[in-house]
């Protein structure tokens, strides 16, 4: 007896017809065993179903995995949603589509997410894929998951990433003049309040830090986006490793025109966690002038500190609540023998 191997464009054919089923109305007993004896049929239809259902992009391929009681191919497993990248299947999921035109609809893609963390507030944030966002203070971030890279907008403030592993799909922070790329890791990255500057704190892994050329405005995110166009290759920067950071800031070329320039230093690991003690609500001081830790404070709570005078150079060390910058007045002023008084929000220290 002689048997008729299924062509490939008919089990393409086949896969998508399943996928305009899969994403109505839920199938019936009778459909899911159906379903799952085609899977079963053909070592191709598997692969078939995966790809129909990564053009479609829909998350239903799970089912199908879930019938033949077999995990989820890993590239499958690690995309948010449970479909593959459409860049890899891309060619084959154009050919399994021909002559089923439904397929060829693209829905628009997912709007980035905003998070915002209020003054004094830290705020945690999981992701999609399993990384983890810590805001400090006062902080905004916007998150936009595409096909080839995951891409955090660092907008204001502070923020620490725990980020999941994905070499195919690299997680890219993105400040208003430099971007700090990295694929399993954790680090810290810190916009400077003026000029364009961010501080990279790497706590484990590697990181690159990126600038453009030629450098965009302050705030041209449109230029970013044509500047950077994300890759999964490697990319080319400063390299970052744990106990480590790096700081941009406008430096002087050879010409004497200001450029944006990276710098890289050694942090020894305790002071490294110390300075990140702020996800917990607390700031570690180590040999700061008051002054410095005055507008540390500041970040972190409506209530002022002003140090008037000789006072303002005093070199303190300490560890501090970051929402009681009366309780670190008071401290203060005791320790270093100096006055403290309260005029509304303003607390005043002076000798």
């Amino acid at each position: 007896m002689i048997t008729h191997r299924p062509s490939a464009k008919s089990i393409d054919e086949v896969a998508a017809r399943w996928v305009a089923r899969l994403d109505g109305d839920a199938l019936t007993g009778a459909e899911e065993a159906e379903l799952a004896a085609w899977l079963e049929s053909d070592t191709r239809c598997v692969g078939a179903f995966a790809r129909a259902q990564a053009y479609f992009v829909s998350p239903r391929v799970e089912l199908a995995m879930r019938m033949l009681r077999r995990p989820l191919p890993p590239t499958v497993a690690n995309w948010p949603g449970g479909g593959m990248p459409r860049r890899a299947l891309l060619a084959g999921a154009l050919a399994s589509v021909a002559g089923a035109a439904f397929l060829i609809r693209r829905p628009p893609p997912a709007p980035g997410r905003r998070y915002v963390s209020e003054l004094g507030e830290v705020r945690r944030i999981s992701l999609p894929d399993g990384s983890q966002i810590t805001l400090n203070t006062d902080s905004v971030v916007e998150v936009d998951y595409r096909e080839d890279c995951r891409q955090v907008r660092l907008l204001r403030g502070e923020a620490y990433f725990e980020v999941a592993k994905n070499p195919q799909r690299p997680f890219v922070v993105v400040g208003p003049k430099a971007q700090a790329r990295a694929v399993g890791t954790a680090y810290a990255v810190r916009l400077a309040d003026q000029g364009g500057g961010m501080r990279v704190q790497v706590t484990s892994g590697r990181v690159a830090v990126e600038l453009p050329l030629p450098t965009p405005p302050a705030g041209a995110w449109e230029t970013l986006e044509r500047l950077w166009t994300p890759s999964t290759g490697a990319a080319s920067g400063t390299y970052v490793t744990a106990n480590q950071e790096a700081e941009v800031r406008i430096g002087h070329g050879v010409s004497g025109a200001e450029e944006m320039q990276v710098s890289l230093r050694d942090v020894p690991g305790g002071a490294l966690s110390r300075s990140l003690m702020w996800r917990e609500g607390l700031l570690s001081f180590e040999g700061v002038t008051l002054a410095e830790a005055a507008a540390e404070f500041a970040r972190y709570s409506a209530q002022k500190i002003t140090v008037k005078g000789a006072p303002a150079h005093e070199r303190i060390s300490g560890l501090f609540s970051a929402t009681d910058p009366a309780g670190f007045a008071r401290a203060i002023a005791q320790g270093l023998r100096i006055k403290m008084k309260r005029e509304g929000d303003l607390l005043i220290l002076y000798k």
